[in-house]
């Protein structure tokens, strides 16, 4: 992270969030980063498979799609980007701050533009020791622009997630926890992405926890949504991407079996910093080369 008060921020997140409990009943449909107002009041669940709710969010990413893959990454490098310009407008504009709170990035389709809103809980609300995203307050949003990478006037909201962003929040602070859990002491910055299951009859929350130090290492999670009463949200899929110590060296050598969008991520900034290609070693010890900005994986 680029200076002390980011740095904070996540400590904050890390002291502050892991340890709280989550309330996931009642979260609604409506899409995040959608054009549904944040004060619409939310439903309970999906009319049904084939019903509009469900049809709006992508499919899962498949893991042998490479090309979707290297695409993801891509997005991801933005994500990271927009954190880090987020970061700083937020600090400015906020200042220091005890206020327990989370980042969510959220890049558009051309992905030339998106916004960093910052969610956060009051004292009160936390009291029971249940960070519930119903209760999230849509506190600051950053809209900004990528390539030039700028920042607009932040603007302060004060209103509630709808239900796709309160599904978001609930899965990004179930999959921080069982991180933290498991690397105690570790440090991420967390991404997510809404999707439909490969069988399309469901949705789910794909999140990317990127080590943000040396001792941290790249995870992705899939939270499954809520199906009823007696199917509450649950982790589906946990997968280590790179190990504190591979990310910070290279060739980049992920123990998973093709490169993820992760480590494609980092692979493409580190190419475009130096404008040659970055090499990813997989499991088997096949060979892919990350070119710079466009991301293109392929086989050595």
């Amino acid at each position: 992270m680029c200076n002390d008060l980011i740095g904070m921020r996540q400590r904050l997140i890390a002291t502050g969030l892991a340890s709280l409990c989550l309330a996931l009943a009642g979260c609604g449909e409506q899409g995040a980063g959608s054009t549904t107002p944040d004060d619409a009041p939310p439903r309970l669940g999906y009319e049904g498979a084939s019903s509009s709710d469900l049809s709006s969010i992508p499919l899962a990413l498949d893991p042998t799609d490479l090309e979707a893959v290297a695409a993801r990454g891509v997005t991801l490098w933005k994500m990271q980007r927009a954190m880090r310009l987020g970061d700083r407008a937020f600090s400015s504009f906020v200042g220091v701050t005890a206020t327990k709170f989370l980042p969510v990035v959220a890049i558009d389709r051309s992905g030339s533009s998106g916004e960093v809103a910052f969610y956060r809980w009051t004292e009160a609300q936390l009291e029971d020791g249940v960070a519930s995203p119903e209760e999230a307050e849509r506190w600051v949003v950053v809209s900004l622009t990528l390539d030039p990478d700028e920042v607009l006037e932040p603007q302060e909201l004060g209103t509630r997630p709808n239900g796709e962003q309160q599904r978001m929040i609930a899965a990004m602070l179930m999959a921080q926890s069982a991180a933290e859990a498991e690397h105690r002491g570790a440090r991420w910055v967390a991404h997510a992405f809404r999707e439909r299951t490969p069988a399309g009859n469901a949705a789910q929350t794909r999140i990317y926890l990127i080590g943000s130090d040396d001792a941290s290492p790249d995870l992705e999670f899939v939270v499954s949504d809520p199906g009823g009463r007696r199917d509450p949200a649950k982790i589906s899929e946990q997968s280590l991407q790179l190990t504190a110590e591979a990310a910070a060296k290279l060739p980049l050598e992920t123990p998973a079996e093709r490169p993820g969008a992760s480590t494609v991520a980092r692979a493409v900034a580190t190419a475009t910093v130096t404008e040659k290609p970055v090499t990813i070693v997989d499991r088997g010890g096949n060979k892919w080369s990350v070119a710079p900005k466009t991301g293109q994986l392929s086989r050595q």
